[in-house]
This record gives structure tokens, C-alpha cells and sequence, in this order.
């Protein structure tokens, strides 16, 4: 099995051992954040497994959200919070199951096979195994986003799809994020339909990256003077989203 750390659009790798992060300049991930304690957390890594340890910091770990007390072994997808800075655990088993996941010819409309066994558990109301199943190919069309490749309409419309009943089901905060994430990226617009199942979304989610949304909505406002009035109008909508995710 091998493990990396997603940080900042990057892949670190995770060698057997012990990983440290946290402010001092000695860890091996050192991160510039005041909200970070010097040694904050470990990550203890064998072939088989990561484990994140809280080394009695001041603000905590989070993971998927939820504070952790003491040790919480990580499974592939697991978002850790640290401080302000977010970062995912990537698993894998080997090179041509990674090659196969990230190829082009899976990220189509309909996701391939994976998104066939996604649409599947989410009939059967398991969140968790869809949210797995689908995470490495929705993130990688963000990173492709973000990298300026060109993502097609149709693979647009379902990432975003995907992501609303991922939040749904899971109740996790990332997947509205990752929409507004992926439509900063493109600067887009989020269509009408999106932004109406946001609101239903919003409210079953448990929290949401406020500063995420609030970067996406500036951008928009500094290209306002380019928006007809349906994008203006969804601006507004989205500026409604950004009070209700204020208020949670």
C-alpha cells in the first residue's frame, strides 16, 4: 500500500514511520499558521495503515470534521483538519489501479464502472463506500480545473451531482465546498439547479469552509461587470448561501 498527503495541490509521500506536522521548523510537514501548535499532530505509517495522533494541541484534529480524541485510524479520502490548512490521506494499492482510477477515459459523464457502484450504495444508503468509490476521480477533476485543463459540460454536471448527493448522504461540508471550489476554478457561475439543491443541501451538511464560498463569491463580484442578469441573479442567491452557511 502506498500513502500520500494531499496538501495545497500537492502529493507529498508518507515513508514508514512517524510524520510530524506542525509550526516548528523541524516537522516534517511545517506549516505557517498561527492556529497550528509547534508539534501538532502525527502520522504513524506502516504498509497497511495511517494513523493520526493528536500531539496536545491547542486547537485539535479534525477528521471529516469531527474533533478526534487521541488516535483515529485513516482510511483513503480522510480529510484532516490542522489549524486552518486542510489536507487528504490518499491510499493506494498500486500503481496500475492508480493509473486505471485517474485515466481520462474514466472521468467521463457517467464516471465509468465506479460511478455505476457509486449510484449503487447511494441507493442502498451507504454514503460512506459512494464518497469512497468516487473520491479520487472528483478530485481529480478539481485538480484539472485547477490546473486550467478544460473540463467538459457534461463532466461538470455530474462532478457537481455527484458531490450534492455525497453531502446528502454523508452529511459532510467538503462536498459543498468542493463545488464552489470547482466552479472557482472555472470561473463559472453555478448553474440555477445547483444552487437551488444547495439550499436543501446546506442545511443537512454539518459545516461548510465559509472562506472557500467567500473567495468564490469575490471572484464573481470582480467579474460582475461581465455578468448578464441570470448570473447576477445567482450571484445574489449564492451571497443568500453565504448568510445561511454564516448562521450554522
Amino acid at each position: 500500500m502506498r500513502h500520500t498527503l494531499r496538501y495545497n495541490h500537492h502529493d507529498i509521500e508518507l515513508p514508514e514511520g512517524e510524520f510530524v506536522i506542525g509550526r516548528a521548523a523541524n516537522c516534517q510537514l511545517s506549516l505557517d499558521d498561527p492556529l497550528v501548535s509547534r508539534n501538532h499532530a502525527t502520522l504513524t505509517v506502516t504498509s497497511e495503515a495511517v494513523v493520526v495522533a493528536d500531539l496536545g494541541s491547542r486547537n485539535g484534529v479534525r477528521v471529516n470534521g469531527d474533533r478526534i480524541d487521541g488516535k483515529k485510524k485513516l482510511a483513503h479520502g480522510d480529510q484532516i483538519s490542522i489549524g486552518s490548512q486542510e489536507m487528504v490521506v490518499m491510499s493506494r494499492r498500486d500503481i496500475a489501479a492508480d493509473t486505471l482510477i485517474q485515466a481520462p477515459t474514466q472521468r467521463v459523464a457517467t464516471f465509468g464502472l465506479l460511478g455505476i457502484l457509486a449510484e449503487k450504495a447511494l441507493a442502498m444508503g451507504r454514503g460512506e463506500e459512494a464518497e469512497k468509490l468516487l473520491f479520487e476521480q472528483l478530485d481529480q477533476v478539481l485538480v484539472d480545473a485547477q490546473r486550467g485543463v478544460n473540463v467538459a459540460s457534461e463532466t461538470l454536471e455530474r462532478s457537481c451531482d455527484y458531490a450534492l448527493k455525497l453531502a446528502s448522504a454523508t452529511s459532510n461540508g467538503r462536498w459543498v465546498d468542493y463545488i464552489f471550489r470547482l466552479h472557482n476554478a472555472l470561473a463559472r457561475t453555478c448553474p440555477g439547479p445547483i444552487v437551488d439543491e444547495l439550499y436543501t443541501v446546506l442545511r443537512k451538511v454539518k459545516t461548510v469552509n465559509l472562506p472557500v464560498l467567500r473567495e468564490y463569491i469575490e471572484g464573481l463580484r470582480e467579474l460582475s461587470g461581465n455578468l448578464g442578469p441570470a448570473d447576477r441573479f445567482l450571484l445574489n442567491r449564492l451571497e443568500g448561501l453565504e448568510r445561511l452557511a454564516a448562521a450554522k
